[in-house]
């Protein structure tokens, strides 16, 4: 059990998520203490700008940038996701007294963890599945209740098959997220006293 694909592979983005949320309470925590929670205001915006730089990934996936490579703008996407996450929770914790905030951030906490499950592990699942059917002898995996030599093996089967459904989720949860954004930017905008 302890070497399925599973424990191995989704045991550290569980980590990293919840030391998201740890982090972000904890840095919420000290600003408030310290009397300095309007710092948190100003770090919705610095954290907007650490999300759509991670856009990166899928400009340069889809060929709009052209230099660099893959593998460095998804370690970008997931690292300025992370911090702008965080900055965003810190955000929100000090401005969490309107159903659209509360909806933007518990809608980008899906998004994040969509994320952390999509993007990072499908890969890694494909890869060791693809050892082990190497391994095991077996060439097509397509019909998994055919080759049930291991349980484990069928178990990590299932899992990378469901895993790879994760962007007909993962992208209208964006989308809706942008959307959820900028409604919120614009209802600051409005409602902001300009005197």
């Amino acid at each position: 059990m302890w070497q399925s694909l599973l424990v191995k592979r989704a045991l550290p983005l569980i980590l990293s998520y919840l030391l998201l949320v740890g982090a972000s309470l904890s840095a919420d925590y000290l600003l408030h203490a310290a009397t300095l929670s309007w710092i948190g205001r100003y770090l919705g915006p610095i954290g907007t700008a650490f999300v759509i730089f991670s856009f990166g990934y899928s400009a340069r996936k889809h060929k709009v940038v052209r230099s660099g490579t893959i593998r460095w703008f998804l370690r970008m996407h997931c690292n300025a996701g992370w911090v702008g996450t965080l900055m965003i929770l810190v955000h929100s914790g000090v401005h969490f007294n309107a159903l659209l905030p509360w909806a933007a951030t518990g809608l980008m906490m899906v998004v994040t963890a969509s994320g952390h499950v999509g993007q990072y592990l499908l890969r890694k699942f494909r890869e060791e599945v693809a050892r082990k059917n190497k391994e095991l002898g077996i060439r097509d995996t397509r019909e998994p209740e055919e080759h049930l030599l291991d349980i484990r093996h069928f178990l990590d089967t299932i899992t990378v098959r469901t895993l790879e459904q994760w962007r007909a989720i993962h992208m209208p949860l964006v989308s809706f997220l942008v959307m959820l954004t900028l409604f919120h930017m614009l209802s600051i905008a409005f409602f902001l006293n300009w005197r």
